[in-house]
């Protein structure tokens, strides 16, 4: 088999689903990668529609916010670094 790169995948989830589905995981016999991904590979590949296609779903609509981004303008190329 082919060796494909993968990427690290992060979401922020809160602490009581997590905790749901990973025993939701436990209970189905899979991890929670393995659902994620058979999902993704799913909708990739129009098997299925996306869940969470109402308008009025404001999960994660906008761009991810950097945590840092306060502090990095204090910091000027050629002076500080």
């Amino acid at each position: 088999m082919a060796k494909v790169q993968t990427r690290l995948f992060n979401i922020r989830i809160a602490e009581h689903r997590h905790a749901a589905f990973k025993k939701y995981a436990a209970e189905n016999g899979m991890s929670m990668g393995k659902i994620l991904l058979d999902y993704i590979d799913a909708l990739l590949g129009d098997e299925m529609k996306p869940l969470a296609v109402e308008k009025n779903d404001t999960r994660k609509t906008a761009k991810w916010e950097d945590p840092l981004e306060a502090v990095r303008s204090q910091y000027q190329e050629g002076r500080d670094y």
